[in-house]
């Protein structure tokens, strides 16, 4: 039997601070020792926990404590000092992200932050620098490297079901966040961030390339007042030559399923990911000349799936300078991709940035 892994989160106004606390008093060899609520205040934490897919968890830290147990406490000082996990969640406002990462590594535990992680890559840098040299494990959230679909269609290209990815689209229907911190720029990423994460994520994941030149457009044609955008259009180039594209449709205030998705056409096909017409089963429908080849998609959790994964690689001192390098590289396509929409111009990243500047 493993030693138990001792788990805490500081903050409680992210949705994930719940959905972590939920994964971790399920896990086996994990015990969630609790949680650090910042002094905010029972307002404060409804306003930021209002939302519709949150509707059956907790709202108030006595409520949280009745759900998962675990120690509530004042500041992220109180947490580490007397209930010495080994790792933490930072579930804060955003622009305290770094600030709380850099007291856990001090004090030796882990980190995992949700995504949007970091508002830059310097933000980023400074986080997983830290982390690796004190020797602990810190990362950013990849939510899309562990779910199900996500992972089954990755797996097909890399079979070369389709042979070379050529072109692709990557689409998020999700309504603005907005209402207490989210509202206020300087404390939340913003949009392009905490829901373009997982299209521009997804994208790199699927295309198997690293983007060289992004144009963008983004408009606030809805939400008006707010300093956010609630539309967005981004176009890659790859230098793989391969061409990709991502919808951020963020006006709709009810749910529109068929604006979520994706589909990625290779040399030899195309797929995407729909409910199996027999079942109704998500699956990854393969598109060939020789017709639709349709595999099946698992049933585990993302989050439980992801947070394991960190769990077991704290655990055994792994390398994890290939996870930073992922969340580094998909900060500056999304960061590529705010600059071209805010100038009108064209970016050009990585190793064409570098040859351009020759």
């Amino acid at each position: 039997m493993a030693d138990v892994f001792r788990v805490g989160i500081i903050g409680a106004v992210s949705s994930y601070s719940l959905h972590y606390a939920r994964a971790f008093v399920g896990m086996a060899d994990v015990e969630f020792v609790g949680m650090a609520h910042l002094g905010r205040s029972a307002k404060y934490i409804r306003d930021a926990l209002n939302l519709p897919w949150l509707a059956t968890y907790p709202k108030t830290v006595d409520e949280y404590h009745e759900r998962f147990d675990g120690g509530i406490y004042e500041s992220a000082d109180d947490l580490l000092a007397d209930a010495r996990p080994d790792a933490v969640c930072i579930c804060t406002e955003d622009y305290l992200h770094l600030h709380y990462t850099l007291k856990a590594v001090e004090a030796g535990a882990h980190v995992f932050v949700p995504k949007p992680f970091a508002r830059s890559r310097d933000e980023a840098e400074a986080m997983f620098g830290a982390g690796n040299a004190r020797g602990v494990v810190v990362v950013g959230n990849l939510p899309h490297r562990h779910r199900p679909a996500s992972v089954a269609a990755s797996e097909a290209i890399e079979d070369g079901a389709i042979g070379r990815p050529v072109s692709g689209h990557f689409s998020i229907t999700h309504h603005l966040t907005l209402g207490g911190w989210k509202s206020d720029t300087t404390m939340a990423a913003g949009p392009e961030y905490e829901m373009g994460y997982y299209v521009f994520d997804l994208l790199r994941m699927m295309m198997r390339a690293e983007p060289v030149k992004v144009m963008g457009f983004g408009a606030n044609l809805d939400h008006h007042g707010i300093p956010y955008i609630d539309n967005g259009k981004c176009l890659v180039e790859c230098d793989s030559g391969a061409l990709a594209s991502v919808d951020l449709l963020m006006s709709m205030h009810h749910r529109f399923p068929p604006g979520s998705g994706m589909h990625v056409l290779g040399d030899d096909g195309g797929l995407t990911v729909e409910p199996d017409p027999d079942t109704g089963a998500e699956s990854v429908a393969i598109h060939t000349s020789e017709g639709v080849e349709r595999r099946p998609v698992g049933a585990w959790r993302g989050d439980e799936r992801e947070l394991a994964t960190w769990i077991d690689h704290c655990r055994r001192g792994a390398d994890v300078g290939p996870w930073q390098e992922e969340c580094l590289r998909t900060l500056d396509l999304i960061a590529a991709f705010k600059t071209a929409y805010e100038t009108g111009e064209t970016v050009i990243l990585g190793r064409a940035a570098e040859e351009a500047g020759a």
